[in-house]
């Protein structure tokens, strides 16, 4: 480990906001030095060492915004993705919503382009395209954007920056909607993302941002949702003000509690192009009665988090002593988060089952799990399932109980909780 608090020199030291420059920057929550969580492993990695850094948030006093206190090199993370958006019905039938509302609102017509940032395996995209619009996409995982290609949705193997918006358009012509759905709070320079957006959006076009929200992340203790890939925890304030500093303006939002543990959504344009709804005003002034800026929302969070997991780790061990078998559902992200912070292994946790074809037979980072298909549950005989994906519950339960599962679930946020 260096002094940096990463191993193999995986990540680089944070100390100004990305948003506002300030260095006025309080940690509040420390989950110690993590794997990366999308790092997967085969069978003959497991003795290895793994990539792994500081996990920790901070607070800038100054806009609001929640960061990590480390940035770990992109390409560790984002050019061999496994997760793919599609996973899930909840997933795809809220992309099918984002494009029909974006196209009505941009007043976009069939054969105007959209454009998706960090496309993914074309989800969102081939929502925009059943609607009549053309299509592409931007997105740095090789795999995805290969498959992506494949399947009829042309997509650019790259970062988002202004080389690749004036390529993207020289080739593509200038997009009516861009959408940019959890992908903004992986991004380091977020400056150059927006100045790129803007770059390449057409004469009253729209910019749709989709982020995990940070008052739901603070309210619902979802400590979770801090992964080295999410290096921002996004309110609407610094988003407006970060949209500001290149002439564009938010003229609506929209939330969605039960999307990733609550989501919202920023439509932007030009600044001076389109009216701002109500809504902007009303939530701007939600997240000062909040607190957005006040540290000891913050650190109050913290404390809160820490006596979530120590009564998880707490239930895990008496189940056990009970004889009781536990494995987990859902190998995300979130999910090796809090394994990780957890300090629980595959000792007390053996198996993690997910509907993700392209993680099974691999093995979770850090706690070392084996990724196993649904079809496995109903043989193993497991009494009890923690779901590590809670903001899939419901789609969980019922996969599960689809095919044969007839035990309980343990909910690990916002409050540890068991239920049949």
């Amino acid at each position: 480990m260096t002094g940096d608090r990463s191993h193999n020199g995986a990540a680089k030291i944070h100390s100004n906001c990305r948003v506002c420059g300030s260095s006025d920057l309080l940690r509040y929550l420390d989950m110690g030095v993590t794997p990366l969580a999308n790092a997967y492993l085969k069978a003959e990695q497991l003795g290895l060492a793994e990539p792994a850094a500081e996990l920790a948030l901070q607070i800038c006093a100054n806009c609001g915004l929640s960061q990590l206190t480390r940035v770990v090199e992109r390409d560790l993370m984002f050019r061999d993705y496994l997760y793919v958006s599609s996973t899930t019905q909840t997933f795809r039938e809220h992309c099918a919503e984002l494009a029909a509302t974006a196209m009505r609102v941009a007043g976009a017509s069939k054969g105007d382009w959209a454009l998706d940032v960090a496309s993914n395996d074309g989800l969102l995209l081939s929502c925009f395209r059943s609607l009549g619009m053309r299509v592409f996409g931007v997105d740095p995982a090789r795999n995805l954007a290969a498959e992506a290609t494949a399947r009829g949705i042309p997509t650019i193997a790259e970062y988002w920056s202004p080389e690749v918006a004036r390529g993207a358009v020289a080739e593509y012509g200038r997009p009516a909607t861009i959408t940019a759905t959890n992908v903004l709070a992986h991004v380091d320079d977020v400056h150059e993302f927006v100045q790129s957006v803007e770059l390449a959006l057409a004469p009253r076009g729209i910019f749709v941002v989709e982020v995990p929200y940070l008052i739901d992340f603070i309210e619902r203790n979802e400590f979770d949702t801090a992964y080295h890939e999410h290096l921002s925890y996004f309110a609407v304030h610094p988003l407006r003000e970060l949209l500001r500093a290149h002439d564009l303006a938010i003229f609506d939002v929209a939330h969605f509690p039960d999307i990733h543990g609550g989501t919202i959504r920023v439509f932007a344009c030009r600044a001076g192009e389109r009216r701002p709804s109500e809504r902007v005003a009303a939530i701007i002034e939600r997240e000062r009665a909040f607190g957005v800026t006040n540290s000891k929302v913050y650190v109050a969070f913290g404390e809160r988090v820490r006596r979530n997991m120590a009564e998880l780790a707490d239930l895990i061990g008496t189940l056990r002593s009970q004889g009781k078998r536990i494995w987990a559902y859902g190998a995300s992200a979130k999910g090796n988060t809090l394994m990780n912070f957890s300090k629980m292994t595959a000792d007390a946790i053996p198996a993690v089952v997910d509907d993700n074809p392209k993680k099974w037979g691999l093995y979770t980072p850090g706690a070392h799990m084996r990724i196993v298909a649904p079809v496995e549950l109903a043989a193993a005989d497991v009494d009890d399932l923690l779901l590590l994906a809670w903001n899939f519950e419901q789609e969980i339960v019922r996969r599960s109980r689809a095919v044969g599962y007839g035990g309980s679930y343990i909910r690990p946020v916002p409050a540890v909780a068991v239920f049949d």
